[in-house]
């Protein structure tokens, strides 16, 4: 479904993942616990409508991927992860170091008096293009465009997320485009905007 468009980008909201999109998502996104999971869990999760799922594009190609979950179906995410992880206990023992750390570090802080405003950031990839390349201004303001678009898609105010301290590209993006550090500790940053 199209939400909007602008400069030839339409933002569109896909009820269902491709591979496609799932090879990007864990090759751009690494650390990502979905990157440890398997597509077919991914992709329930969003046919479910647990996580909703946007991509940004030309007729032609990609520009952004974009996942979002509100704040009551966060905690339902967590309990399907767990429940998938208790059927497959194989994934944790390959992965011990990481789901440690991923569960020492999780957070959901807010204020849950107004927790209907706040939708969660999961993932943000923005695949590089020549037109944007010698033009970050403008994508940046592609961005918030595509942004206020899906806050307003789901009747909320601002974005919540995390990201690794050691990831610089997004802590200088997120820097660049005034997003608030509200928490820290020695791994991760905790960020919040407000937009409407």
């Amino acid at each position: 479904m199209i939400i909007a468009k602008r400069k030839n980008l339409l933002l569109i909201n896909k009820k269902v993942l491709s591979k496609k999109i799932f090879e990007i998502l864990v090759k751009k996104i690494p650390n990502s616990i979905f990157s440890k999971l398997d597509y077919n869990f991914l992709k329930k999760i969003i046919e479910k409508k647990i996580i909703s799922l946007y991509i940004v594009k030309n007729q032609r190609k990609i520009f952004s991927l974009i996942t979002t979950v509100s704040y009551d179906n966060y905690n339902l995410l967590k309990k399907k992860i767990f429940i998938f992880l208790i059927k497959n206990p194989h994934i944790i023992f390959l992965n011990l170091k990481y789901f440690f750390n991923i569960f020492y570090r999780d957070s959901n802080e807010i204020n849950l008096k107004y927790k209907k405003n706040y939708l969660h950031l999961l993932h943000l990839v923005i695949l590089r293009d020549k037109k944007f390349i010698k033009n970050v201004k403008l994508k940046d303001e592609l961005m918030l465009f595509f942004y206020k678009k899906i806050l307003k898609k789901n009747n909320a105010k601002l974005f919540y997320l995390c990201y690794e301290r050691k990831n610089l590209k997004a802590h200088n993006y997120y820097k660049r485009n005034n997003f608030r550090i509200y928490k820290k500790n020695s791994d991760v940053i905790f960020i919040e905007k407000k937009f409407l």
